[in-house]
């Protein structure tokens, strides 16, 4: 076996999303299976450390044909960590990208041209804005970082840990993500409904499912998550 995470660091807010890596990390390892993670400032030893490895997990900002190892939202200064350039560097490795919108080309140009075995993406953004353009607070993007945060250090560490294929994880990712929305939703409503009329929680559940809806394999989905 041999899965690694790439967790951006040179963004704050992808660093503190890119935590529940550690805890996958480290629930693995009371398995016995060693799981490397890849937090580093310099992109060079990253892609050289993601040569070592069958299955990466990229945890990253994204966009339609680019993973980000720097992504400036002041100054719109960006730095690739992978595009359509040096996709090549994903030959005969498996993908799974927590990233925004990469789903759309750099997937498929992957697994078409620069032979990826096989890419899981979102084709659009993981996001947290509401259908009805109304201010986002705080508690709104807490109770939806929970969320995803929750469900992909659960579904990831079970796919690795039992060996899922991919077409297996994202059907579960799926189901996962739409089940604990609802559920953690339901329960605020009935406990504090107030609350959650106030920080408009019905649609932290249009934003997580259309997430859910708009994650895409493309490759071999039979390839196991090892």
């Amino acid at each position: 076996m041999s899965v690694v995470i790439y967790r951006n660091m040179l963004n704050a807010e992808m660093k503190r999303f890119g935590e529940f890596s550690k805890t996958i990390a480290n629930n693995l390892k009371h398995n016995n299976i060693e799981t490397s993670i890849i937090f580093d400032d310099k992109k060079y030893r990253c892609l050289s450390n993601i040569q070592n490895h069958n299955t990466i997990i990229f945890i990253a900002h994204g966009s339609a044909d680019t993973i980000y190892h720097k992504y400036d939202h002041k100054y719109d200064n960006h730095q690739p960590l992978i595009n359509k350039e040096n996709a090549s560097v994903l030959k005969d490795k498996k993908v799974i990208a927590i990233s925004c919108g990469t789903a759309k080309i750099l997937g498929p140009y992957a697994c078409t041209y620069a032979g990826c075995k096989v890419y899981l993406g979102f084709l659009h953004k993981i996001h947290f804005n509401k259908k009805n353009e109304k201010p986002c607070s705080k508690k709104y993007r807490e109770f939806l970082t929970i969320c995803y945060k929750n469900c992909f250090a659960e579904i990831i560490e079970k796919a690795i840990l039992e060996k899922w294929n991919f077409s297996k994880l994202a059907l579960i990712l799926k189901l996962k993500l739409n089940k604990t929305v609802v559920e953690r939703a339901q329960l605020i409503s009935k406990s504090k409904p107030m609350y959650y009329r106030y920080h408009g929680f019905d649609q932290a559940i249009l934003a997580v499912t259309n997430v859910a809806d708009n994650i895409n394999v493309f490759g071999n989905d039979r390839e196991i998550v090892e």
